[in-house]
């Protein structure tokens, strides 16, 4: 009996030994717990400063990008109406010098007439050199609206040449990538012709290529979209985009532009940018 006792007093003080070690291992545990948790907690914290300093720079760095191709885009714009004005400017001296000259022909025609009038009492002669003299005046005329509209195509034809291009390079808008890009698009259906016409098995788009945009030419753009999805058809199961590009904008043409749906296609620097974030389907 004695001895079963003590083999059972043993056995309990062993179990407490046991229950004591196991609560402070717990406790040990739970400690080391509580520490690798704080860790846990300060390395995220460090890792959310990092990432926000990351995304503060990187979002200094994009205003930084933006405001130079803006400045870019302006100087280029500055650049471009400077010599806009300059050609004009030369036109116009040339187009008075042109305007005196005739004046001063006229005047010299009408005192040869009143002096033949005089002398001969005839308008026979006085009336061939008129007939010369209108017809010469006629003729510098004509050259002068040759040359202003000369200037005004070839500006036409740059900012075609140069917008084409650049969708050749890059053919994308809205996301999306087109494996045609077409000058000069016509139909067999209607009239219209697009300056640059876009095309996948997904969508189409319209892209109306100006020198210098004006509000009316939004009209032009709105129903040109309107008879393509009248007359074709065949394209009724494709997604139409439309986008005006132009060597120049003005804020207001350009907010009404988006407010259509519309995508704003521009040079900046000697990139070619698009704002089609309002784009819509039409």
């Amino acid at each position: 009996m004695g001895d079963n006792q003590k083999q059972e007093k043993i056995t309990l003080e062993s179990l407490y030994a046991y229950l004591h070690e196991s609560e402070e291992l717990s406790k040990r545990e739970l400690a080391q717990m509580r520490e690798d948790a704080k860790k846990r907690a300060e390395e995220a914290e460090k890792r959310a400063e990092e990432s926000e300093k990351a995304w503060k720079k990187m979002r200094k760095e994009s205003d930084e990008e933006w405001k130079k191709m803006r400045e870019d885009s302006d100087e280029a714009w500055e650049k471009m109406r400077k010599k806009s004005d300059e050609e004009w400017e030369k036109i116009r001296e040339e187009s008075k010098k042109r305007l005196e000259e005739i004046e001063r022909t006229l005047a010299e025609t009408a005192r040869m007439v009143h002096e033949n009038n005089k002398k001969f009492g005839s308008a026979g002669d006085s009336y061939e050199e008129i007939k010369r003299i209108t017809a010469e005046n006629a003729r510098t005329i004509s050259e002068i609206n040759k040359t202003v509209g000369s200037i005004g195509n070839n500006n036409g034809e740059f900012a075609e040449e140069y917008f084409l291009s650049a969708f050749q390079k890059n053919p994308g808008l809205n996301g999306e990538t087109y494996n045609k890009v077409i000058p000069n698009m016509k139909f067999e259906e209607f009239d219209d012709e697009y300056d640059i016409f876009l095309s996948n098995n997904k969508s189409v788009a319209i892209i109306e290529v100006k020198y210098s945009v004006r509000i009316n030419d939004i009209g032009k753009l709105l129903q040109k979209a309107d008879n393509f999805r009248k007359f074709l058809p065949r394209y009724n199961n494709r997604k139409l985009y439309l986008g005006i590009a132009s060597l120049s904008f003005r804020k207001v043409t350009e907010s009404k532009i988006m407010e259509q749906g519309i995508a704003v296609i521009k040079q900046v620097g000697d990139k070619m940018v698009v704002y089609d974030k309002n784009l819509k389907v039409f």
